[in-house]
């Protein structure tokens, strides 16, 4: 009786071990057909989700910590460059299209679209040195982040701040009554002696401006006057690997710099102007901008509609008369014009909680011509230049 009692209990003890066993071979068979889920930490319950499609230059793609280390009123805003982070492009609240790669034909596009989604076409250089051809963009962004006025994210390459460096904005009126210069800084203009300088490492520009260079030396070369040229487009080289060099030239030597852009684009005025705002020189601008909207008023020259022989000789007047040079840096007395930090993202996570602008429906249905009016020409001359 106690075998058959001892072979029972080994029985039961047996079907025990072998379905326990077949259970554990199961539920580890199972866990491994699991997909993983990557938890995303999240300050705010209301995340807004940005894919940047393509790299984009001063904006981060790590999470919330570039709007929390950059202090933005809202850091409900996560930048990624994973797109399989959902495994579902419409679950992006927003993507960034870099300028640079949607000038290319070639580029991939989402094969998906939310219609909540907002595209955001991201530019930080000019339209004519990157017309948008293809027309697949027409009708495609939602919304603009460039240097053009009209954008719906507006920045600039240079920031206008008062005295108190509080910035100023975009919509300002300028100081047209402006205050003279103290005998300051009149003694340090009094070591100049030479009429003009340009610092250029492109030698050939979309603008021409190397043309404009050359017919500026032949006029002032009349009046016993000079353009110098520094850089990889001249023999004249600063001694230093850095620039401060250069700048403490303009600063002692010359009374003009030539802040001519490499393309003549709508609203494109880049930083070069500083090279003249920051070392006591007067700024000679050419490009496509409105410079009455973005500099002091009498504080430069602008060459549009001017002839060389003109520009010339609006500089020799200046060089001539030391009290019309000096009222060129009145702006001195009330302005303080710096370099911009690049593309600001407060404004654009800003833009994402504002709900009134994203139930907007809202594309550019002629997004080529906006961007670039000449689009037609320009994109005509790059296919040349790619065949």
């Amino acid at each position: 009786m106690n075998l058959l009692r001892n072979q029972r209990y080994f029985k039961i003890i047996s079907h025990l071990i072998l379905l326990t066993v077949f259970a554990y071979m199961i539920t580890k068979r199972t866990s491994r057909k699991l997909p993983k889920i990557n938890e995303i930490t999240r300050f705010v319950h209301d995340m807004k989700h940005i894919l940047i499609w393509t790299d984009i230059q001063d904006l981060e793609s790590n999470g919330q910590s570039y709007f929390i280390k950059q202090k933005c009123n809202y850091f409900n805003c996560y930048l990624t460059k994973n797109k399989s982070l959902f495994g579902d492009l419409r679950y992006f609240d927003l993507i960034l299209f870099n300028l640079q790669d949607v000038s290319q034909d070639t580029q991939v596009l989402p094969y998906i679209r939310s219609n909540n989604q907002k595209y955001v076409f991201v530019a930080n250089s000019s339209a004519h040195n990157y017309p948008v051809c293809d027309s697949i963009y027409d009708n495609f962004f939602n919304w603009t982040w460039t240097y053009k006025y009209d954008s719906t994210i507006p920045y600039k390459f240079i920031t206008v701040h008062n005295l108190q460096y509080e910035e100023l904005g975009g919509h300002f009126h300028w100081n047209t009554n402006m205050k003279p210069i103290d005998a300051k800084l009149k003694s340090q203009l009094q070591t100049k002696s030479k009429a003009a300088v340009i610092f250029l490492d492109e030698c050939h520009s979309r603008s021409k401006r190397e043309i404009l260079v050359k017919e500026l030396q032949k006029e002032l070369s009349r009046f016993n006057l000079t353009v110098d040229v520094f850089g990889a487009c001249s023999v004249k080289q600063c001694r230093r690997k850095t620039m401060h060099g250069c700048f403490w030239r303009v600063k002692k030597t010359y009374y003009f710099y030539l802040a001519l852009e490499d393309s003549l684009s709508p609203d494109y005025i880049t930083d070069i102007v500083l090279y003249a705002y920051n070392n006591n020189a007067v700024p000679i601008v050419y490009g496509g901008a409105n410079y009455v909207r973005y500099l002091p008023p009498g504080s430069y020259i602008d060459t549009y509609k001017k002839t060389s022989p003109q520009i010339a000789e609006a500089m020799y007047s200046v060089i001539r008369n030391r009290e019309l040079y000096y009222d060129f840096f009145r702006w001195k007395n009330h302005y303080i014009i710096s370099k911009s930090s690049g593309l600001d993202g407060c404004a654009l996570c800003e833009l994402m909680n504002n709900p009134a602008r994203l139930i907007q429906q809202y594309s550019y249905s002629s997004f080529r011509k906006w961007w670039n009016p000449k689009y037609q020409a320009h994109c005509a001359i790059s296919s040349k230049l790619v065949l």
